[in-house]
């Protein structure tokens, strides 16, 4: 084991439990939407232009799974204006907890409080339960995501490469050199070019090149 390994792991087993905690936080959906917004136009633009689509995302340390479904959420709108847009969504976290939850596309009503009418009509249905305050995805929503438990900090297989690359609820939690190490374990599992989405922007990413908010794309 490499010397830079020793000091991803040793690193790593001090900060995850920081992690843990900043995961108990949740935001509501589509929360800090400009980038859902810049990856839909990034999409759009691949489709427009008869390049190579962006269809196979991937969300790792998608938590409960909000980043999971806004990202559908925002693709199904893409696709509701640009016939023959096709995407498929992996989802992946380490606790079981998690993905249980996750699949069951159950949440507060205060998550979709930032989303507009519109979109809460369209993709979620209100508890019948008044008292419960819930709010749960329309199964047409909840099909489309794959979720798998999965520890990111390990190696894993994928099918193919992915065109996008989630990862909005753990890198910006760490030590930047810890954030290196991981967004280059991820760049492997990227097409040539493939996007990288973060928290937060980055002083340093070897590898990719800074595009919008948080977005970068492997070079």
């Amino acid at each position: 084991m490499s010397s830079e390994e020793n000091t991803f792991r040793s690193g790593l087993r001090l900060e995850l439990p920081y992690l843990v905690d900043a995961l108990g936080k949740d935001h509501g959906f589509l929360h800090d939407a400009r980038q859902f917004e810049f990856l839909a136009e990034i999409v759009a633009d691949h489709h427009r232009h008869g390049s190579a689509q962006l269809s196979s995302f991937l969300v790792a340390g998608c938590d409960r799974g909000l980043d999971a479904y806004s990202l559908c959420i925002t693709l199904m709108e893409e696709a509701r204006e640009r016939s023959g847009l096709d995407f498929s969504i992996l989802a992946t976290d380490f606790l079981p907890a998690n993905l249980d939850q996750a699949k069951r596309g159950v949440y507060p009503s205060a998550s979709v409080r930032g989303l507009s009418p519109a979109l809460v009509k369209r993709y979620f249905l209100r508890s019948r339960d008044t008292d419960k305050n819930l709010v749960r995805l329309r199964p047409g929503v909840r099909d489309m995501v794959n979720f798998r438990c999965q520890d990111i900090f390990e190696s894993f297989s994928l099918r193919e490469p992915m065109d996008v690359i989630v990862c909005r609820q753990v890198l910006h939690h760490f030590h930047p050199a810890l954030v290196q190490a991981l967004a280059g374990r991820l760049r492997q599992y990227l097409t040539p070019g493939g996007i990288l989405v973060l928290g937060a922007r980055m002083p340093r990413m070897p590898g990719f090149r800074h595009l919008d908010h948080a977005l970068y794309q492997a070079v």
